[in-house]
């Protein structure tokens, strides 16, 4: 484990020295670690919030689909609140272990929204059931799913694509270290979107997005070329 953690920090300390060649600027680095680990932080210990914020909206009527009865939008506030309190918590904890990784671009059409950036938040309540469920909710958890696949599976071909990249821009050593960064930073969001394919997730993602939005799809562009 502790070898584990020291590639992950000699890797990030690269980052940081490349990271002009890596397409950002230290700051912007650093800015985007910051925000993930702060979210992270929060939306770990903050996540059981959702329980009691989802009865209450439920209650005044505030979840759709749930009707304005309020019994049935209290027992739906308390189903959504628990399912929306473990993937805040899940995700929380995701972007906390994750906090020096490259992340997806965002999380449009990928799971089930979170309402807010915060549990404490109203935000705007998602409509598990519109335009059907099988649209709604059916449809994002397997893009997450299939997503986390692809990235847990196969983030290991951005090793060779970013390396073909930085050997086409006369810079190999900078993609060896740029390969191996968004391996590794594959292999953790593959696995926490696995791990909560299930459950709802933030539409942003606060850190440096990955080049391209498959691990293949360096290594693919170039061989087109």
């Amino acid at each position: 484990m502790m070898k584990k953690w020291s590639f992950v920090a000699v890797l990030v300390a690269a980052v940081f020295v490349c990271s002009t060649a890596a397409a950002a600027t230290s700051d912007e680095l650093l800015a985007g670690m910051g925000k993930k680990f702060v979210r992270g932080v929060v939306n770990l210990l903050t996540g059981w919030v959702e329980l009691p914020m989802q009865i209450v909206k439920g209650f005044q009527g505030k979840i759709p689909s749930c009707g304005d009865n309020q019994v049935m939008g209290t027992v739906c506030g308390v189903f959504k609140g628990v399912g929306h309190a473990i993937g805040r918590t899940a995700w929380g904890g995701l972007e906390l272990v994750g906090f020096w990784a490259a992340n997806p671009e965002d999380n449009e059409g990928i799971g089930i929204p979170l309402d807010a950036q915060y549990a404490w938040e109203d935000g705007e309540p998602y409509d598990c059931l519109d335009p059907s469920f099988s649209e709604a909710t059916l449809k994002p958890m397997g893009k997450k799913l299939v997503r986390g696949l692809g990235n847990g599976l196969l983030g290991v071909v951005e090793v060779p694509g970013q390396i073909a990249k930085g050997i086409s821009g006369g810079a190999p050593d900078l993609g060896i270290i740029k390969g191996l960064w968004y391996w590794c930073s594959r292999e953790v969001y593959g696995i926490g979107e696995l791990v909560s394919a299930i459950f709802p997730n933030p539409v942003d993602n606060p850190g440096l997005a990955f080049d391209e939005e498959y691990p293949w799809d360096a290594l693919t562009g170039v061989l087109e070329e």
